[in-house]
């Protein structure tokens, strides 16, 4: 008898314990919170400014192509096979330096975005741990990602909307 009421006290405790542990779980709208931020404002203009120097300098190199495009076919008729040869690789050469630069353009777009974003995914993620920690939040979910959250879920959204001082 006396086994069973320990063995019953042994499957039983840790139950008791794990009942009376309540999990807090809360969401955040992580886009929005993210984006209202003045360093992603920041990040964006970077951007933008980046991809303008990029683009200008694409046009560059589509108006040469335009014109040495418009050039040999004025004067295809006139040049001997040799130069023709010559112009022509001349121009596919000229076109695969503006795929080339597209690509590149892109990669450094993307590295730009990338070191940019970095540090405000970790102040947007040290923010979330505070809020965590200070209102007792076992987990924290992105709120884009739930597929449902009842009305009387905890929506931390404004809480660290307010921890970053945003509106």
């Amino acid at each position: 008898m006396y086994k069973k009421f320990v063995l019953f006290i042994l499957v039983l405790f840790p139950v008791a314990i794990f009942a009376q542990e309540v999990q807090r779980i809360a969401h955040v709208n992580y886009g929005e919170v993210v984006m209202a931020m003045p360093e992603y404002a920041l990040m964006q203009d970077s951007l933008k400014k980046q991809e303008e120097a990029f683009v200008t300098e694409l046009k560059i190199l589509q108006e040469d192509w335009v014109k040495k495009s418009n050039d040999f076919a004025e004067q295809q008729d006139k040049l001997n096979e040799s130069i023709k040869t010559r112009r022509t690789q001349e121009l596919y050469e000229l076109q695969s330096r503006m795929q080339d630069f597209e690509q590149y353009a892109r990669e450094q777009q993307e590295k730009l975005s990338q070191a940019l974003l970095a540090p405000i995914l970790e102040k947007f993620q040290k923010i979330i741990g505070e809020v965590a920690v200070e209102n007792h939040f076992t987990y924290v979910l992105n709120a884009s990602g739930i597929l449902y959250s009842s009305p009387q879920g905890l929506d931390a959204t404004p809480l660290v909307r307010k921890k970053l001082g945003l509106k």
